[in-house]
């Protein structure tokens, strides 16, 4: 999953006076306006579901990939996706030079390839030889077997955070079959 930090900002600390000693204390309590402590979003992050998702990209003749949660359609005329990505990942600096990406939505039964896209799982081959794959026409890879996948042109990119927003025009897609791949709570589900 990938989560993004909030800007940081610091409110003056309370005072408070105790009549029965006549002096003045400074509550330590500091509150952060607009700051959520990282464990405490990424727990509440988790608790919101997501599908899973391989972005793909494809630069100097390799490809890269990773797992993502942040897939959103933003717009269908015309057809619109954003996806977060991390801003020291090759995945990125590939979609961000070739200026295209494809989406493979996974299965539950593909649990394994969001694992090593996130790299949770061993791979054999750094690459892709050993992840079934086709190549969409624009020559990125698209995972057989997904519920549905989507070829995008890179047309907008946003800084947020550690992350950058990658907002990708549609020039293609299809449909699979399977239940699809969930994440909710830190651990994969699926709608039955």
């Amino acid at each position: 999953m990938q989560t993004s930090a909030l800007p940081l900002g610091y409110v003056a600390p309370d005072f408070e006076v105790d009549s029965t000693v006549g002096v003045v204390q400074v509550r330590i309590a500091v509150r952060l306006r607009n700051h959520v402590l990282t464990q405490e979003f990424r727990d509440a992050m988790a608790r919101l579901p997501a599908s899973v998702v391989v972005v793909s990209a494809r630069l100097d003749g390799r490809f890269r990939g990773l797992t993502a949660s942040s897939l959103v359609s933003i717009s269908v005329e015309p057809p619109l996706v954003l996806v977060g990505l991390e801003r020291e990942t090759m995945t990125r600096a590939a979609v961000l030079e070739s200026k295209a990406f494809n989406v493979s939505v996974l299965t539950r039964s593909q649990e394994f390839i969001a694992d090593r896209f996130a790299g949770r799982a061993p791979a054999a081959d750094p690459g892709w030889s050993d992840v079934p794959h086709s190549l969409g026409s624009n020559g990125v890879p698209i995972i057989e077997g997904c519920s549905a996948w989507l070829e995008c042109k890179l047309v907008q990119v946003h800084a947020a955070g550690d992350h950058d927003i990658c907002v990708g025009e549609v020039e293609a897609a299809g449909k699979g079959a399977g239940d699809p791949l969930i994440l909710w709570d830190r651990s994969f589900w699926t709608l039955r």
